[in-house]
């Protein structure tokens, strides 16, 4: 909706998540989804790029400051924490970072997770670990699970 009115310049689509057995890529889903929801192709900016939240938001911050723009982030309402977070202490560079929620029903398995890592993950963080946590989650993700 922000890009079809033109309140935002660039809509970046990012994953290199391959599942197993699926005919369909993360990042092919996200492509077939903005398209059918009007998006206009030259807005969309397609990376194979990314297997966990912080390498993904990394990638955002810097391509924001490259283009010297502010990052509007949206997460869904049981990621919205973490990412808020996560942004939070990535932007060490202090771009502009506006963040939204949208509501959907998550697969029960991610909506679990994501609760959990709402508590889990600045502690993870705080201690150090979150690189060590992202590697942790590429590792899994390279060999096709959530």
């Amino acid at each position: 909706e922000l890009a079809r009115q033109n309140k935002v310049d660039n809509v970046l689509l990012l994953s290199d998540f391959k599942t197993k057995n699926v005919k369909k890529v993360e990042l092919e889903c996200m492509i077939d989804t903005c398209k059918s929801e009007g998006m206009p192709e030259e807005k969309m900016v397609i990376k194979s790029f990314g297997h966990d939240t912080l390498s993904v938001i990394k990638f955002s911050i810097n391509y924001a400051k490259e283009k010297n723009d502010e990052l509007v982030i949206i997460s869904s309402q049981f990621h919205y924490p973490r990412i808020v977070w996560i942004a939070w202490r990535a932007n060490t560079e202090n771009i502009k970072i506006r963040h939204a929620m949208v509501i959907g029903i998550p697969r029960p398995l991610e909506m679990f997770s994501d609760i959990g890592l709402i508590f889990i993950y600045p502690i993870i963080d705080l201690l150090g670990y979150s690189e060590r946590f992202s590697r942790y989650i590429k590792t899994r993700r390279d060999k096709g699970h959530l």
